[in-house]
């Protein structure tokens, strides 16, 4: 018989992850009636769950919100079932357990098709977990690839974390051993190359150096990257390691420029770190000759540049080579560019100009205001109490672009932003009289 799920899901008597979907049963049954604010989320159950079986359950949770998703017009309260089903993946990624590559393929696959509905995160970092002790297949690396161009921003968690696993993504895909080569993709093609013309254990030992680059590395060199690669360092051998430097970054003296992808860069840095990780004058010098190179990416290569700081080259002989641009003083934060913008898209109902263009009515959370122009005087409309921007008061960030003089359409428009905004922004103002 086929078991009704209190979302509606019914489970077939054959299904492969039956009794995953049963659990999930008793896991929606048991959230219907749990008091959010009072009871906590309960982790234990799925703690002691056997590793054998954590994959089966975590794409039985994918499985079910593919099913919820298609049906969704059907069901009344299908979002209610995917929260909570949102809430226990979450928490089944965060234990580790060992996955198949069917069940890495499949939980890509599940994922790519839910994404823009739920977060990337989990899915790329099992693979990465699995690559410690395996390697890419010609199909692991399709479903990478489906995985790539199906992210979304929508549901994406924060920036930092989505940009984190577009850079593994693509330092995986950059391993790919059987996508085709292109030489005016980047630089780093030659790598590929010759690593594809190795065999037996030296084509083992160099896999493994590869594997271990990273796409979401700091700007320095970790400590901990630093002594996991001295084995594989001695594994391939200097004398091999400092013949194949020499001549992929041979082209570095050419004076052409060269093509650079994002995974390109990513290698190029960590192979800088590789040389001063072996200690080796030549390789230094072979290191140094990226002081010479031309990029047709510098937004790349600049990327990449910093990692010469390992050999005592600072950002400053950098930039005075015009191999990184100068940092802008006080730059301003992505989040202030956002308020800008948001100052444009503000909905018309909460700024409207009065007929006579003389003030500009805003409409708060907590109350309504006028503002004159062109004095930038500010009224509260429910007591008439006059603001002022309590400039002084404001975090550093913002005073990169409100004014402490209200000197301008846009200065006005700015308060009024953050006046529409009362509850949260409205301790920046004080009354004057």
């Amino acid at each position: 018989m086929q078991i009704p799920g209190p979302d509606g899901f019914l489970i077939s008597p054959d299904d492969p992850l039956r009794a995953a979907h049963l659990r999930l049963n008793d896991y929606l049954f048991a959230e219907e009636g749990r008091n959010t604010a009072t009871t906590p989320f309960n982790v234990a159950p799925w703690r002691k769950l056997p590793k054998r079986e954590l994959a089966g359950q975590t794409l039985s949770v994918l499985k079910r919100m593919r099913w919820l998703d298609e049906h969704d017009a059907e069901l009344k309260d299908a979002h209610l079932a995917r929260i909570r089903l949102v809430t226990l993946l979450r928490v089944l990624y965060k234990i580790k357990a060992p996955y198949t590559e069917t069940d890495l393929i499949a939980l890509l696959d599940d994922t790519s098709a839910l994404l823009g509905r739920i977060s990337p995160e989990g899915p790329v970092e099992r693979v990465m977990e699995y690559l410690k002790t395996a390697d890419l297949t010609p199909e692991l690396c399709r479903a990478l690839r489906n995985f790539q161009s199906s992210l979304k921003e929508e549901a994406s968690g924060s920036q930092a974390t989505l940009q984190s696993i577009r850079q593994c993504l693509h330092m995986l895909l950059w391993m790919d051993e059987w996508q085709p080569l292109d030489p005016s993709r980047c630089w780093s093609e030659c790598i590929r190359r010759d690593f594809r013309a190795m065999t037996g254990e030296r084509r083992t030992t160099w896999r493994a150096l590869f594997k271990h680059l990273r796409g979401n590395a700091p700007v320095r060199m970790p400590a901990g990257w630093a002594r996991d690669a001295q084995p594989l360092l001695a594994a391939v051998g200097i004398e091999d390691f400092r013949d194949k430097v020499e001549e992929w970054f041979a082209p570095f003296r050419s004076g052409e420029p060269l093509p650079l992808s994002v995974a390109g860069s990513h290698v190029l840095k960590c192979m800088v770190w590789y040389c001063a990780v072996a200690n080796d004058a030549g390789l230094k010098d072979c290191a140094l000759w990226l002081l010479d190179s031309k990029w047709k990416r510098k937004r790349e290569a600049e990327k990449s540049l910093v990692a010469l700081a390992e050999f005592g080259v600072s950002k400053e002989e950098l930039t005075s080579r015009s191999l990184i641009k100068p940092q802008a003083p006080n730059p301003i934060p992505g989040y202030l560019r956002r308020l800008e913008k948001a100052v444009i898209a503000i909905p018309a109902a909460l700024m409207v100009d009065d007929p006579d263009g003389k003030f500009l009515i805003v409409q708060g959370q907590l109350h309504f205001y006028r503002m004159f122009r062109p004095s930038g005087r500010i009224e509260r409309a429910t007591d008439k109490a006059v603001l002022e921007l309590n400039w002084h008061s404001l975090p550093d960030q913002f005073r990169l672009i409100l004014h402490s003089e209200c000197d301008s359409e846009q200065q006005m428009r700015l308060r009024g932003f953050l006046l529409t905004n009362d509850s949260i922004f409205g301790h920046y103002f004080t009354v004057v009289h």
